[in-house]
């Protein structure tokens, strides 16, 4: 299968997870795709069938902070489109699960996506 895989590049645990779970698919012979606003820290080095692609935001004077979800979104978009996607794995409900929703209605295509709730999913955003 061809997976994106959207995810924090930080050494949290979602980052983690998300980045030793596509390695470990990799290694099955699954083509990997992550998706995220830098290289993910467990990504160190070459591995055959890993692939990463940034997702460059857009500053605007309006706005104080950058909007990640739909440039999240867009680039989902194009790699899905580009690369072919089997399946998008998003770790994080916000705002990875939102970009995937969005990335589905911009594809205008049957597409499968599923996400994993973890940490202050539940603890900060169940609430």
């Amino acid at each position: 299968m061809k997976i994106g895989v959207v995810c924090y590049p930080t050494y949290g645990g979602s980052g983690v997870i998300a980045t030793e779970l596509g390695k470990a698919l990799a290694d099955k012979g699954h083509q990997i795709h992550f998706i995220s606003y830098a290289m993910p820290s467990r990504l160190d080095g070459y591995l055959e069938n890993v692939f990463y692609h940034e997702v460059e935001m857009a500053n605007y004077p309006l706005f104080e902070f950058p909007l990640y979800t739909p440039a999240l979104a867009s680039k989902m978009v194009e790699v899905a489109r580009f690369e072919n996607l089997d399946l998008i794995h998003a770790h994080y409900a916000i705002p990875h699960a939102t970009s995937a929703f969005l990335a589905i209605y911009i594809l205008v295509i049957v597409f499968t996506f599923d996400t994993k709730l973890i940490g202050t999913d539940f603890t900060l955003v169940g609430f």
